[in-house]
């Protein structure tokens, strides 16, 4: 689960560092901004879940790294409410559901974990295949690939 939260987290980071540019098909990004409210619902969820089951060590992390995302993000005020929104709602899915910490809270919260890994990968792809073979950037590390 750690591990999980924190590869999720360092990559929400990444993803937000993107500029707007690389979505200018309106597809592309309409398919961004809803991706960007699904990983704020599930930020909001493990904000619950993670402020429950530890409270010392991660109280408001979830909350703070949500602040990071709009902050970098920098969204317009009408996806900044749709992204606040999303978080304020998971919370409460995750709170109605999870009252106390239990395995299935824990459980909950690692596979809610991979598939925010799996939204931030949609949203990061376009950057790395942007960058790729352009001597103009530096190399990306992935993950021991280079």
């Amino acid at each position: 689960m750690k591990a999980s939260s924190t590869i999720l987290a360092a990559c929400a980071v990444v993803l937000s560092a993107m500029t707007p540019a690389l979505a200018q098909d309106p597809e592309d990004y309409r398919a961004r901004q809803e991706n960007l409210a699904k990983l704020a619902t599930i930020f909001g969820e493990m904000h619950h879940i993670r402020r429950m089951c530890e409270p010392r060590r991660e109280a408001d992390a979830w909350r703070n790294r949500m602040k990071k995302l709009v902050e970098l993000e920098d969204p317009a005020a009408s996806q900044r409410d749709v992204l606040v929104r999303a978080f304020n709602d998971g919370y409460s899915r995750a709170q109605k559901r999870y009252d106390i910490c239990s395995r299935s809270a824990e459980d909950y919260a690692a596979s809610r974990a991979s598939e925010g890994e799996r939204i931030v990968k949609a949203l990061t792809d376009p950057l790395y295949e942007s960058i790729e073979g352009d001597d103009a950037f530096p190399t990306v590390w992935r993950g021991g690939q280079r």
